[in-house]
């Protein structure tokens, strides 16, 4: 169901508290430091590029080299219809209006791929959840745990509470990942740590019960009905990857 606009406001505005509470990146007072990232970020994003560079894209927009997309997930055209009195040329409207889709800018959950993945899990040692899905393997049980899933996050967000990230992989997609992350059967789900398996989930369950579950492996809550006692007790001994 699509959100009012009201509840999108009111989403946003704890997300942005929950951005609040992360503390400020340090900034680079030293010159030499400045310099280096400069030109770092000058080698990965270049401003200008030539219109005969080989390596101009196809699909650059305005003739400045860049594609949107670089800078949107969504942009979609709006083409106004032409009224009744116009009648030359019956359709479209060559002036065309682009439309900037931001409102998921941030996710509940991410889909990666094999190449995000060192900079997904090793950039950042907190809490991190992986759903494992596959489209061709039990498709309703699949799409079922990422609607909990989602669920479950959304929860945390209403109560003010950060939550653990999470991303998807295709198993389709990216077979050689999900050999590496030892998994056979789907969905799977992940909960991990500090870069290592701290429990696998098998079973498609309800959002309150995942939001319970990570409560209790990440926030020290009580432990839900549905986990055993031997349950997190152990982490795998093999990482995520490295």
């Amino acid at each position: 169901m699509e959100m009012t606009d009201e509840q999108r406001r009111t989403l946003r505005r704890k997300i942005r508290e929950m951005m609040d509470r992360v503390p400020e990146t340090r900034e680079l007072t030293d010159p030499a430091e400045r310099k280096a990232k400069m030109l770092e970020l000058l080698t990965k994003y270049q401003l200008v590029v030539e219109e005969e560079d080989p390596n101009w894209p196809e699909d650059a927009d305005d003739g400045n080299g860049f594609s949107l997309g670089q800078f949107f997930d969504k942009i979609t055209i709006k083409a106004e219809k032409k009224n009744d009195d116009q009648d030359d040329d019956k359709g479209y409207q060559s002036e065309k209006e682009i439309v900037w889709e931001d409102d998921n800018y941030i996710k509940p959950i991410r889909d990666v791929k094999t190449a995000d993945w060192d900079d997904t899990v090793f950039t950042d040692f907190g809490p991190l959840i992986v759903l494992v899905h596959n489209r061709y393997k039990r498709p309703q049980e699949n799409e079922m745990a990422r609607d909990q899933l989602v669920k479950a996050i959304e929860m945390f967000w209403e109560y003010n509470l950060p939550s653990p990230r999470c991303v998807a992989v295709d198993a389709c997609a990216e077979p050689d990942l999900v050999e590496a992350l030892n998994v056979s059967g789907f969905p799977e789900v992940l909960f991990t740590n500090a870069g290592k398996i701290i429990h696998r989930d098998k079973v498609v369950r309800s959002g309150e019960e995942w939001s319970r579950m990570m409560a209790f492996f990440y926030y020290k809550a009580v432990r839900p009905p549905c986990l055993s006692e031997a349950d997190g007790q152990g982490q795998e001994k093999v990482p995520l990857m490295s």
